[in-house]
């Protein structure tokens, strides 16, 4: 049964189902975003808040520090007493004490020291590496003290050395008031990251990491890297409260989070998977994700359907219509199931039967109406040039030159003979050449020891068949317009040869009269009729119109040679090929 084209673009329209696929697709991805958004605040605020305590922790022991050297007089009369004595010593006892007590107090440090030109004092330190510390102090702790003279008031500084756990640390140096004392205090990152995962309970919801001024990553001796997380990653989220990476190792996507210490410049980042994130959501993305795969498929068996009954059938209408317009009117389309289609098919059918008719009928008129052309250029016979003939064998008789009387009328005998009986539609190129030169040896009787012809034709394009009078018009025009100076001498040649590439044969009329008129050259050139009242130049275009309706391939020329005269080029295909006989 037929359909039409409404009725299947309603059926798709309610199969497709676009708004609720874009609903689905919408909703999903806001909800996603809601729960970007939401954890990302969350973990933000983690973020900030452990950022912050660590900056008021450092700020906490650097006043600790500034008070130790003013108020604790135990420091400030170390240096009085002489190195070694007893009230040395005893100080320093105090002083250490005092150290271990504070030390434990202040958790986030590490080891607090005291340090002049002649003594080195450490708080004890419970993991066994009071040695490695106090080498470490011994050979970096007069570069620390140059160096906490270039930074900022209450700045800790970055330090590495492998003797320290974890290798990177921060380290705080503070001049005491008494001349050639310092005191100081180190944390190391190791423990900053400590306390940062202890933020998360699950060891897989993400992953912590420091990044120092110049982009290195803090405390990762010994410690395996989880993700590929890079500085560049850190510094490409620019100012964004977080951004979305891709570890390049795993391909996992990860939410990432940082913030810059005011105090010690080291840049915090968090990690956190995205799949942890929207761990709450898989089952409706996973229905979202059918849902659409059910919808696309049925869209992409829709689209093969409209293919097959609408798209297939108006290429097909297209590719007939141009091979239409290429004069190949043999072909015809094949109905369809549409009723639209099948209406069109067979009106296309129709008029594609009625362009074939119309164009052989056509042509057929156009055949007839060139063989009578052809018949009324047969028997076309210039009365002047009738006229003069006889006029020219009167002359000869008075004179009683019986000679010139017999060439003058065999040549016109053969003339005429040629002229009306020409019964075939092609002729030899030799046959042509033939009547050519009796029409010039009847003029030469004319105008004696002043015209003169040529022939410079190649033997193998004698036997070219071509229309009869295709080259003798444009010689007897040459003649009568041509010729304007009798006085003077008048050459006409006719050249042929083949083309470079052997595709065509050129055949040429030249003389060295006067040339077109520019008018009629014009005209000429642009295939415009001329007026009835110039009959002896409509021989030229009755030429060309005959050789362009029986060669499709077939062109003439016409121009005025430099030196004075005309050129008439004619090309014709080689081998000719007749138009006249491939239409039928």
């Amino acid at each position: 049964m037929y359909r039409s084209i409404r009725t299947q673009l309603i059926i798709g329209f309610l199969l497709v189902m676009v708004p609720v696929t874009l609903f689905l697709v919408g909703n999903n991805l806001y909800s996603k975003n809601i729960v970007r958004d939401k954890v990302s605040q969350m973990y933000r605020n983690t973020l900030d808040l452990f950022v912050h305590q660590m900056d008021e922790t450092m700020i906490t022991v650097n006043e600790y520090l500034s008070k130790l050297t003013v108020l604790d007089d135990d420091v400030g009369l170390l240096t009085s007493y002489p190195l070694g004595s007893d009230r040395y010593i005893l100080t320093k006892i105090r002083i250490q004490n005092t150290l271990n007590r504070d030390v434990d107090f202040y958790n986030l440090i590490d080891t607090i020291f005291i340090y002049n030109s002649n003594d080195l004092m450490l708080s004890t330190d419970h993991t066994g590496r009071y040695e490695d510390i106090s080498r470490m102090f011994s050979d970096n702790i007069e570069t620390m003290i140059r160096q906490s003279r270039t930074v900022g008031r209450d700045e800790w500084m970055l330090w590495y050395d492998k003797r320290v756990p974890g290798g990177d640390f921060l380290v705080r140096v503070v001049k005491a008031p008494t001349e050639d004392l310092y005191v100081g205090a180190i944390i190391q990152i190791s423990d900053l990251l400590e306390l940062l995962s202890i933020q998360w309970d699950d060891g897989d919801i993400g992953e912590g990491a420091m990044f120092g001024p110049t982009g290195a990553r803090l405390a990762q001796e010994g410690a395996p890297n989880q993700t590929s997380l890079s500085y560049e990653d850190v510094r490409s989220k620019g100012a964004a409260p977080y951004a979305f990476i891709a570890d390049k190792e795993s391909g996992r996507r990860y939410l990432m989070m940082n913030v810059t210490s005011e105090v010690s410049k080291l840049t915090t980042s968090i990690l956190v998977p995205e799949s942890y994130m929207l761990q709450g959501l898989p089952y409706f993305q996973k229905a979202t994700y059918i849902v659409t795969l059910v919808l696309v498929s049925l869209l992409a068996l829709y689209m093969l359907y409209i293919r097959h009954s609408l798209i297939k059938p108006l290429r097909l209408l297209i590719s007939g219509m141009k091979k239409i317009s290429l004069g190949i009117l043999d072909v015809r389309l094949q109905t369809s199931r549409t009723l639209e289609f099948v209406f069109m098919a067979n009106s296309f059918n129709n008029m594609a039967e009625q362009i074939r008719s119309l164009r052989i009928g056509v042509y057929e008129e156009q055949l007839k109406a060139q063989k009578t052309e052809m018949k009324q250029l047969q028997a076309q016979i210039n009365p002047h040039f009738y006229m003069n003939s006889l006029n020219i064998i009167y002359n000869f008789a008075t004179l009683k030159d019986t000679d010139s009387v017999k060439k003058m009328a065999l040549h016109l005998g053969d003339y005429f003979r040629f002229i009306m009986r020409v019964d075939r539609d092609l002729i030899t190129l030799e046959e042509e050449l033939k009547h050519i030169r009796n029409y010039i040896e009847i003029q030469k009787f004319r105008f004696p020891d002043r015209l003169h012809y040529e022939e410079l034709v190649d033997d193998e394009l004698r036997g070219l068949m071509l229309p009869a009078l295709s080259l003798q018009p444009f010689a007897e025009n040459a003649i009568l317009h041509g010729f304007a100076n009798r006085r003077k001498p008048f050459s006409i040649r006719i050249g042929g040869r083949r083309s470079g590439d052997g595709e065509y044969a050129l055949l040429t009329v030249e003389d060295d009269g006067e040339g077109f008129p520019e008018d009629v050259l014009q005209s000429l050139r642009r295939e415009e009729s001329l007026p009835h009242s110039d009959s002896s130049r409509l021989g030229i275009v009755n030429v060309a119109q005959r050789l362009k309706l029986r060669y499709e391939k077939a062109s003439i020329s016409f121009d005025n040679a430099e030196g004075g005269g005309a050129i008439v080029r004619i090309r014709l295909p080689w081998p000719v090929q007749d138009n006249t006989a491939s239409e039928g």
